[in-house]
């Protein structure tokens, strides 16, 4: 082996051992879409096909990929709709899940039809103060309040 193949390899070794770092270092940012309607003052929740519970709209942010090109990929193939996004309004790092970023956007639908996705079984506008009930988990305090005074 010459000189340029050994320092090609090593190279390539080196690469290869700080992709695996990194790797193993890397977290999730989920992206999720509040889509409010001004006019019926309620934000849209769905339940994908094998969820128990309602949720936001979400998705993973993928390499590469935009935050609001994300968001609207998301809010279009769970729920037919093209979006409007009105801006960030939360972020949490998950504390339980430490690989996890989850970025809260409001958004509002400006063309479509609502036409669940098809991994979506279900799509419901409810109240902002009553989501909660229907997500079935306490929000934040800060977004909570945030979506409390959307009602």
């Amino acid at each position: 082996m010459n000189n340029r193949s050994k320092s090609t390899q090593l190279f390539v070794e080196r690469k290869n051992k700080m992709m695996e770092r990194f790797l193993a270092n890397k977290f999730r940012v989920r992206i999720i879409g509040i889509l409010f309607s001004p006019k019926a003052r309620k934000i849209l929740i769905g339940k994908n096909k094998g969820d128990n519970d309602l949720s936001f709209l979400e998705g993973e942010l993928k390499y590469n990929e935009e935050l609001d090109v994300c968001l609207k990929r998301v809010a279009r193939e769970k729920t037919g709709y093209k979006v409007h996004n009105l801006g960030a309004v939360y972020a949490e790092n998950m504390l339980k899940d430490k690989d996890e970023l989850r970025l809260y956007f409001l958004c509002e639908a400006t063309e479509g039809k609502e036409a669940p996705g098809p991994n979506v079984k279900e799509l419901k506008w409810v109240s902002p103060k009553k989501i909660e009930g229907f997500i079935k988990q306490k929000l934040p305090t800060r977004l909570r309040g945030y979506i409390f005074n959307l009602g």
